[in-house]
């Protein structure tokens, strides 16, 4: 709705009429509806809601609207969770987080160990599990949807936009093994409890690590603002 709002002015200018072949989308959304409901999957006919209610709006006004407000309409597709995929995604993510987590760890001074997804330290004073919600799938849902936004809105060029996008998987793993190396440092220093209060309480810690990332990558990547000619005036004859 925000993106909408932001180019209202470019949506008011379009020039508006029926477009039938739209009714095309709207048809497939409803096959899509159909489909969701015999295997009983409701992802499929969230997706089939907004394909059809985007085929509508073509239908009254029209081609020009469909390519405009393509972009608005993609986000919605983040109303599906990534967490719905599963270990098939949680899994790996979990191990890479963990691997990584230990390595830095140890760079900073504390020994830690590693078995499959707990870390603990060789005394045993703390030991803490990389669980499901901890393997940066949530974030990675949310930084899919900021990286896309921020990819569109502040570049042009295509390449540029999905270097952006793709970068929420590493971003998203960034901000969780800052997270978590925050809880084994903080553990090795205060204890258990401390480290506990750190995982529960800095949380945000995932998403400043990861908005910086995000910002750094932008700042590289930015592109040149375009200088107006100075063209001399040219007198009348």
């Amino acid at each position: 709705l925000a993106l909408f709002w932001w180019k209202r002015k470019t949506f008011l200018a379009l020039p508006k009429a029926n477009w039938w072949p739209a009714l095309g989308l709207v048809l497939a959304a409803l096959l899509l509806h159909v489909g969701g409901y015999l295997v009983q999957q409701s992802r499929i006919s969230v997706i089939a809601f907004f394909v059809g209610l985007y085929g509508l709006t073509g239908m009254v006004w029209g081609r020009g609207w469909l390519l405009a407000s393509f972009f608005p309409y993609f986000l919605f597709v983040f109303c599906l969770p990534l967490a719905a995929v599963g270990e098939a995604v949680t899994f790996p993510l979990r191990m890479l987080v963990t691997r990584i987590v230990v390595v830095v760890s140890r760079i900073l001074g504390v020994d830690v160990i590693r078995d499959g997804s707990q870390i603990f330290n060789s005394a045993h004073t703390f030991a803490y599990d990389v669980a499901p919600a901890c393997s940066g799938i949530r974030s990675l849902t949310a930084m899919a949807a900021v990286t896309t936004i921020y990819a569109f809105i502040s570049f042009q060029t295509g390449w540029k936009r999905l270097v952006v996008m793709l970068a929420a998987i590493p971003l998203a793993v960034l901000g969780n093994v800052v997270r978590i190396t925050a809880v084994v440092v903080t553990a090795e220093a205060f204890g258990q409890n401390a480290g506990a209060w750190v995982e529960q309480k800095l949380g945000i810690v995932t998403f400043i690590a990861a908005l910086g990332g995000m910002f750094l990558l932008g700042h590289w990547l930015r592109e040149p603002k375009p200088v107006a000619a100075n063209l001399p005036e040219q007198k009348a004859a």
